[in-house]
């Protein structure tokens, strides 16, 4: 067998030990997976299935955009934003969550962001499951 060839096979080995070393991230609870329209001023909530939250708040260009977990737990959502966001950035929130096929209460635990606060603060309406 060839250098090539062996060096290939030792290539190929190491790179699936490597794959199957790799954490994986959790996919959240579907019950809070989705998107949320804020019926006070039409801001979006959307929480993918891959862990990414945006909200997308009305008269802002840009939306809010992080990582969020849900502990169903306990009912919390934790949220943090990402630094380059145009509002609430390199910030984190924690929720308590009430949750059925239409509506999302949030309840803030702690959250440094004002605006966010204000939006999340009244009850949510699922207007898209994934």
């Amino acid at each position: 067998m060839s250098r090539s060839a062996v060096g290939s096979i030792i290539a190929c080995v190491l790179l699936a030990a490597a794959c199957a070393s790799s954490p994986r991230v959790e996919a959240p609870e579907p019950s809070v997976v989705g998107e949320w329209r804020a019926p006070t001023d039409g801001s979006v909530l959307s929480l993918s299935s891959g862990g990414l939250y945006s909200l997308s708040i009305t008269d802002q260009p840009r939306p809010v955009m992080g990582s969020f977990t849900f502990d169903a737990r306990a009912g919390t959502l934790s949220m943090t934003t990402r630094r380059e966001s145009p509002a609430c950035g390199d910030d984190s929130a924690t929720y308590t969550v009430r949750v059925g096929d239409l509506r999302m209460d949030l309840e803030a635990v702690r959250d440094g962001c004002d605006l966010r606060r204000k939006i999340l603060s009244l009850p949510l309406e699922r207007i898209r499951k994934p």
